[in-house]
């Protein structure tokens, strides 16, 4: 029985060319579009176009597919048909969803807001990444690095902005038996729920350690 070998997702170049298919070639785009349906299912349609010369192959496939790369898409995907040899079957790929897409230069740690980008289909199979859920909430989230006009945003391009940032005065919660005081400080580096933070007393200079427990409230450490 004629079967197809797992699906490599690898790099290639090749040039689409008007060529009779094979059923055998039909079958392995039809299985490697359910397989790519499957690890991308925020993709909404897919267009898989055979690339290159395949020698002439015939017969009916089984078909197992597994990426090797999760669930990143390529711009090319070869799929090797165990016949009398094994045989490469290069398709080109082109994922087409709707995406977050940068309306301005943004630099690095700059907050967002949903008016700073557009909605627009675009290709995902060349951006090496998955592109940011159309679901997020950006209300409260800064770039991580530079993003320029026009790129799609990406999942790691965003992230939540801290709870605590350097520089802030923050709300000092402080406690020792049963008496419970506030006052305040100066973060010295930003820290998220949870994480320690170094502050600086404005009027003493003095340091001293708390532990970051809401939006800009910290506990003192004891």
């Amino acid at each position: 029985m004629i079967r197809l070998l797992p699906l490599l997702l690898l790099s290639g170049t090749a040039f689409a060319t008007s060529v009779v298919e094979s059923p055998l070639v039909v079958a392995a785009r039809a299985h490697l579009q359910d397989h790519l349906h499957q690890i991308r299912p925020d993709v909404e349609r897919f267009e898989l176009t055979l690339v290159g010369h395949p020698p002439a192959i015939s017969g009916s496939a089984v078909v197992s597919a597994n990426a090797v790369h999760g669930n990143v898409l390529s711009p090319r995907s070869c799929v090797w048909i165990q016949a009398s040899g094994s045989v490469p079957v290069w398709f080109s790929v082109k994922a087409y969803r709707k995406v977050w897409v940068s309306q301005r230069n943004r630099g690095a740690r700059d907050s967002v807001e949903a008016g700073d980008f557009t909605i627009e289909e675009r290709d995902v199979a060349p951006l090496g990444s998955v592109p940011l859920a159309l679901d997020t909430d950006v209300a409260r989230m800064r770039t991580r690095h530079v993003i320029s006009a026009g790129r799609v945003v990406l999942k790691e391009d965003l992230e939540e902005i801290p709870q605590v940032l350097r520089g802030q005065e923050v709300t000092v919660e402080v406690k020792h038996g049963a008496v419970e005081i506030e006052t305040s400080a100066v973060a010295l580096r930003e820290a998220r729920l949870g994480e320690a933070v170094t502050l600086q007393n404005p009027t003493s200079h003095m340091t001293y350690a708390a532990r970051v427990v809401g939006q800009g409230r910290v506990a003192v450490i004891q």
